[in-house]
């Protein structure tokens, strides 16, 4: 019998003992600065007046302590989740992963606020022929333990403060959501800002295991029924990568700025958000850039309307975008567009909610070199829009998609969408991804399409169990129906198997 002793280094060669010399330096470091914001704030170190209760605990909607203009907020959350892939393989490779984060919030008096969050993210069971995310997740989860991956980093610390009534100046490592600036109460808007109209071009890819974040300087300002918001940064990898997550990514620098006229501002019912968007990636080729940079400047809005129409409420979603710039020595000219409608009956039994939409991106047909105008998708959080099995991204693509969605129980809600995909130039690529995430590879890939433009077709089914307001379950199923573009695809790799297959089941607490 042989036994193997793991070696006491890690795959950089340093050795586990500096690593963890290292993370106590870092811990200390930030207790340390978060200890000396604190003392800066005035006030502090006065004692409470005596009409103001010393200190009480609460544990709605967070769990804290107040004492006098001092709050401190404990966030907690942790989800579980098994996947089911069947990527064209004609087998089905499952993974579990886990990802827990514990994040304190420092308020004092609505002036000054700080925020950190640790994060612990694990992939388990990851199959010896993994498809879909698990071959992602078996890439860039390290060559040791091909099975699985994990990472425990911090990944969001930001300190905000707030000088006037309306106005915060946020900077440090932060998640940016574009779109979501501006939030109303009920729950048919909430459902048509984040997840019909947000992060199309800038978001957190919050379902992967890793997630997101970027180091950045915000300012929002709201005024007179406007929100005003502007930011520069750079993004950090993770996503699927939990090895090497949360590093800056130096060589991409992006910002922007958006002004949202919030409902009945100019019209009834009715949000439009103008936005501009910048972005720079000059990346050399190993660590994954294009042979030469890509500078792209995006100007675009969108509308959203719900409106009292006979027994329930029509909703209109419109977004447009145009593009220009360079990308890799070529000029870079592109557009896209959105058009999504909805009727629901609010009185009725499960208050069923129809919607359609078409989903457009240009692409490129080939026959100028020194042009590109394939739409770029930026660092998007595509899962949401077009299929839950994440074959596309958001360039040469025509979704055109069918959604149901209905509430058979106050506990219980169901999504159906069905979803048509063409590409908008046979000449052109599919592409697929979601936006740089590590240093190895630039965020999109390409497949030849053989001059066809009929991707296939897919359904997506999700039910989400509130079991707990803190508590919920939710599972899945998408099926893809591959359609000329994929069987071209198979066949150049020698494989048949043109249908995809994708299910999970989680469960997730958060506090």
């Amino acid at each position: 019998m042989r036994y193997r002793i793991a070696p006491n280094h890690d795959q950089s060669g340093n050795s586990l003992a500096e690593k963890w010399k290292s993370a106590v330096r870092g811990t200390v470091t930030f207790a340390l600065a978060l200890a000396f914001c604190v003392s800066l704030i005035p006030d502090v170190a006065q004692a409470i007046p005596p009409e103001e209760p010393a200190c009480k605990f609460y544990w709605q909607p967070n769990l804290g302590v107040a004492c006098g203009k001092h709050e401190l907020d404990l966030k907690i959350s942790s989800r579980v989740r098994t996947e089911f892939w069947d990527a064209f393989m004609g087998q089905t490779d499952t993974f579990v992963g886990i990802r827990s984060r514990i994040g304190m919030r420092y308020n004092y008096d609505e002036a000054v606020v700080l925020f950190g969050e640790f994060q612990d993210a694990r992939v388990y069971e990851i199959g010896p022929f993994p498809s879909g995310a698990g071959a992602l997740y078996r890439r860039f989860g390290g060559s040791s333990t091909p099975t699985k991956a994990k990472s425990s980093r911090m990944r969001q610390y930001w300190a905000e403060i707030r000088p006037i009534e309306g106005l915060s100046l946020r900077g440090g490592r932060q998640d940016i959501k574009l779109g979501t600036q501006a939030m109303y109460k009920e729950g048919n808007w909430k459902y048509l800002k984040v997840k019909r109209a947000s992060q199309r071009l800038v978001g957190t890819v919050g379902w992967t295991n890793v997630e997101r974040s970027n180091d950045a300087a915000v300012i929002s300002y709201d005024w007179n029924g406007y929100n005003f918001y502007g930011f520069a940064g750079k993004p950090t990898t993770g996503v699927f990568d939990h090895v090497t997550a949360y590093r800056s990514q130096s060589d991409i620098v992006y910002g922007g700025l958006s002004v949202t006229a919030k409902r009945g501002t100019w019209f009834e019912n009715t949000e439009i958000r103008p936005f501009f968007l910048g972005y720079n990636d000059d990346r050399p080729i190993r660590d994954g850039g294009l042979p030469k940079e890509v500078e792209v400047y995006t100007l675009g809005v969108s509308a959203i309307g719900i409106y009292p129409l006979g027994p329930g409420n029509l909703d209109v979603l419109l977004w447009g975008a145009g593009q220009a710039g360079a990308y890799n020595g070529a000029t870079h000219l592109a557009y896209a567009a959105i058009l999504e409608a909805g009727y629901q009956l609010t009185d009725v039994w499960s208050k069923p909610w129809l919607r359609f939409g078409v989903n457009f991106a240009s692409g490129d047909s080939g026959n100028n070199t020194n042009r590109h105008n394939t739409f770029f998708n930026m660092l998007p959080t595509n899962h949401l829009y077009y299929g839950f099995a994440d074959t596309l991204a958001f360039q040469n693509l025509v979704d055109i998609v069918v959604q149901l969605m209905f509430k058979p129980h106050d506990m219980l809600s169901v999504n159906v969408m069905f979803h048509q995909f063409y590409m908008a130039k046979s000449a052109d690529a599919q592409y697929f991804g979601t936006g740089a995430f590590n240093k190895k590879i630039f965020g999109y890939g390409a497949n030849a399409t053989g001059g066809n433009n009929n991707f296939g077709q897919e359904i997506d089914v999700i039910a989400n169990l509130k079991l707990h307001k803190h508590l919920s379950v939710q599972g899945g199923y998408s099926h893809l129906w591959g359609s000329d573009v994929i069987r071209f695809i198979r066949n150049e790799t020698g494989r048949s198997k043109k249908d995809l297959d994708f299910g999970y089941i989680q469960v997730a607490v958060n506090y």
